[in-house]
């Protein structure tokens, strides 16, 4: 029998991971922990053959115990919560979703955009303190008069790009693994990091790396203008938050719609919570009832590949396919073929 299991709980059925598993005529037992910390892991998880797997913390010391463990299957485009470096060390397949939730993402991004651009949750907040002042949050600037400039042209990215250039805003881009032809298909112009900050709205679709942690930091915050907005529906990481709660606080920057934030979840006190010219949502913008379906239905497709002993899609650590460690190459895993 082959262990499954889910170590963050999920509030949705699991339907969809039944289906999969018995679809897929393995020997498969599908658990489901409520891990919250790495003892919780290492307690319930020990004798697993895969984890579906979210927010928890998959340390070096977690994966050191779970010795039987060749895939681990992230059920969202991050992958953070995971050492990668270990895994591949030990011999274990990480794989994520990274195309299940584009549309939601990018619909949410304008829906941040809208509000902040039309000042709706000012004025709704207005309207609901007993005014009728349509000038309550002042006068917003048209939409198709400003520029958008994204960090980050990926799926969402484009997504985003191709949306906002339906309300009319130019589009400017900085990614430097996109290239500009790829771009200008989407009606993005590619830039440098500064011209984007330059730009009347900075909206984040990077994924969180070495490289973009803090890419937002009070220097990037202090090249924006006084009148602009950042949306942040990416990671919470990239942006510093004392630096932006500073900047929002003192003007630097007039606005910020943010979906992700660090630390997640944001603590009740925290200043964020009671700055006027911030919207907030709890990360929430992945979410739909189909999306919630297509990623878990994918992520365990992607198990069911992987104890087949073949290659799933999306592998986060690529390198351990040719090391002789990998844990797909083994014998169990060539006897259910």
């Amino acid at each position: 029998m082959l262990t499954v299991v889910q170590t963050d709980a999920a509030a949705s059925g699991r339907d969809v991971e039944d289906g999969v598993f018995a679809a897929s005529g393995l020997p498969v037992e599908f658990l489901r922990s409520e891990c919250t910390c790495e003892d919780d892991v290492v307690a319930h998880c020990a004798r697993a053959d895969a984890l579906l797997a979210a927010y928890v913390p998959l340390t070096a010391r977690v994966l050191a115990e779970l010795t039987r463990c060749r895939h681990i299957a992230y059920l969202a485009t991050g992958y953070n919560s995971v050492d990668l470096d270990a895994a591949t060390k030990l011999g274990i397949v990480v794989t994520h979703v990274p195309d299940y939730c584009t549309a939601e993402v990018a619909d949410h991004t304008l829906g941040l955009l809208l509000s902040l651009g039309r000042n709706i949750a000012r004025l709704q907040a207005s309207v609901r303190a007993g005014e009728w002042d349509y000038e309550a949050a002042g006068r917003p600037e048209r939409l198709s008069d400003l520029t958008l400039g994204i960090i980050g042209l990926g799926r969402i990215g484009r997504a985003v790009a191709a949306r906002a250039g339906a309300f009319g805003l130019r589009v400017v881009a900085a990614d430097p693994y996109v290239d500009a032809a790829a771009m200008r298909v989407v009606g993005a112009t590619k830039v440098e990091l500064a011209d984007v900050l330059a730009c009347d709205i900075v909206s984040l679709h990077c994924a969180l790396t070495s490289e973009t942690r803090g890419i937002v930091d009070a220097a990037a915050l202090a090249r924006m203008r006084p009148s602009a907005f950042l949306i942040n529906t990416a990671r919470g990481g990239c942006v510093e938050t004392d630096a932006l709660v500073d900047a929002l606080r003192r003007g630097v920057i007039a606005g910020a719609g943010l979906d992700v934030v660090d630390p997640e979840p944001l603590p009740v006190r925290h200043s964020l919570r009671d700055l006027p010219n911030v919207v907030l949502t709890p990360h929430a913008a992945f979410m739909s009832r189909h999306a919630d379906r297509e990623a878990r239905e994918k992520a365990c497709r992607q198990i069911v590949t992987a104890l087949r002993g073949d290659t799933p899609e999306h592998v986060c650590n690529p390198g351990v396919l040719s090391l002789p460690q990998c844990r797909l190459r083994g014998e169990s895993a060539h006897a259910l073929r």
